[in-house]
């Protein structure tokens, strides 16, 4: 491959809720950095993670394809691990691959030429006994080290030669515990925070399936601990620390920033920011992710790179199950097995986004979500929700019964569970399959090895589009 061939920066957070980004329509957020990141490049308005998780969609990150056919379904649940990555595919086209920070998807690819792993627990080499404005702290804390790691191996590639890198970094926060170094612990001090979107008692109408991964179903001792934590005035210290964290992580993303422009970066490196989920913070009556609401399916999504894509651009839709296309689309590969479709080429081309809904799973349950409509499905209760996200944006009034909307409902419904029925372990079907028998196997083998991984979702995506005319 080329010396001039695109190097990809992926920056990722963890549990960042979209409402942590002025860019994103909270004007009292702090986020100067990834506001101009935004600024010079397209930002998603409607990105959403392929699962409201973080294993789950990791591994999605990492394959290219849903859960359901990676494997991990929820956290604790391996990958299957005969899928394509893309880092390999990366590898062969002559990339220096860099995984600098959280992973969370498994065993990691032998083709990550460097691995400096930080993970969850505490942030600081040292639990800080309270929150010192010592600036030293914010060096030390775990964020920091991460973006040093990073610089640092960028700049080891770079002037090797060993180029063009892959490098992703991967930072932790903010993720809880919510430990915001140094000046960042005081950052919402005095800010308004996003109210919180709760009607008492709602944590008791969620689907069973909700309650049951949060331990909200009766019996569980789990549920105690859930249903006394609805006094806002006694969690708005821990949301305040949320958001600073949000607020730190956004200067250490600066600092990573500032070096791809001191080094000569800026121009051949394509940055893709964006969180694995959100998070609630007691919207809707708990404090986890596991479901669809916005707060916790709906994340931040923006790509930049000057002279590729255009500045200030605001788009709809995208998907984790993006991420992996679109980086291969990067380096001007392409893996046909996966799902995803790749983002960065009708945005450097001027076209319509491949885009025009959303969909996700979680466990045993699936989602899609366009513009105006979002349907929820849960398979062991044979029901699901349905919103209307132009009158009802807080997501109150589920009208999977309402009368009135059958119609959409029925759709929606139909559109979704094709969509899942349809969802194959598409590299494994190729590879099993063999141009050989009698005519129908051969018709059927001609079939197969001219499907994409990309079918249902753009049939899905056909489908949703109709309904929502």
């Amino acid at each position: 491959m080329a010396r001039s061939a695109t190097n990809v920066l992926l920056i990722t957070t963890d549990t960042q809720r979209c409402d942590t980004l002025a860019c994103m329509g909270n004007a009292q957020a702090i986020s100067p950095h990834l506001d101009r990141l935004a600024a010079e490049g397209v930002l998603y308005e409607q990105a959403h993670t392929s699962s409201p998780v973080c294993s789950p969609a990791r591994c999605t990150l990492l394959t290219g394809v849903h859960a359901p056919v990676h494997g991990a379904i929820e956290n604790g649940i391996r990958r299957h691990e005969h899928l394509t990555v893309f880092p390999d595919l990366l590898k062969r086209a002559g990339y220096t691959n860099i995984m600098i920070g959280k992973t969370h998807f498994g065993p990691l690819p032998a083709s990550f030429d460097v691995h400096r792993p930080y993970h969850d627990g505490p942030a600081l080499d040292a639990a800080p006994g309270g929150f010192d404005p010592d600036p030293d702290q914010e060096a030390r804390h775990r964020e920091a080290r991460i973006v040093d790691a990073a610089i640092t191996e960028i700049d080891r590639v770079t002037s090797s030669g060993a180029g063009p890198f892959f490098a992703f970094c991967s930072l932790v926060s903010p993720h809880p515990p919510f430990q915001p170094p140094g000046r960042w612990a005081r950052a919402y001090q005095d800010r308004p925070l996003p109210p919180v979107n709760y009607r008492p008692g709602e944590e008791e109408r969620h689907p069973a399936h909700i309650r049951s991964v949060l331990g909200l179903l009766d019996g569980n001792p789990a549920s105690t601990a859930f249903r006394n934590r609805h006094d806002v005035t006694a969690l708005d210290g821990e949301r305040r620390l949320y958001y600073g964290l949000a607020a730190y992580c956004d200067d250490q993303i600066g600092r990573l920033l500032a070096h791809l422009d001191r080094t000569g970066l800026r121009e051949t490196t394509l940055v893709i920011f964006t969180s694995d989920h959100g998070t609630q913070l007691l919207d809707h009556g708990f404090l986890d992710k596991h479901n669809y609401y916005d707060e916790s399916w709906r994340v931040p999504l923006i790509m930049r790179q000057p002279g590729r894509l255009p500045a200030g651009e605001r788009r709809g839709f995208a998907s984790w199950v993006d991420l992996a296309p679109t980086i291969l689309g990067a380096a001007g590969i392409s893996c046909p097995t996966m799902q995803g479709l790749d983002l960065l080429h009708p945005g450097e081309d001027g076209g319509p986004p491949p885009r025009r809904c959303a969909a996700a799973t979680l466990y045993k349950s699936c989602a899609v979500t366009g513009r105006r409509w979002k349907m929820e499905y849960y398979m062991e209760e044979g029901r699901g929700r349905l919103f209307d996200r132009r009158e009802d944006g807080t997501e109150q009034v589920d009208l999977w019964d309402s009368r009135a909307h059958r119609q959409v409902r029925d759709a929606l419904l139909h559109a979704l569970l094709t969509w899942r029925a349809d969802m194959l372990d598409l590299q494994q079907l190729q590879a099993m399959t063999v141009d050989a028998g009698g005519p129908i196997a051969k018709h059927t083998a001609r079939h197969t090895h001219a499907l994409l991984g990309s079918d249902a979702e753009r049939r899905l995506d056909e489908a949703v589009a109709r309904i929502e005319q």
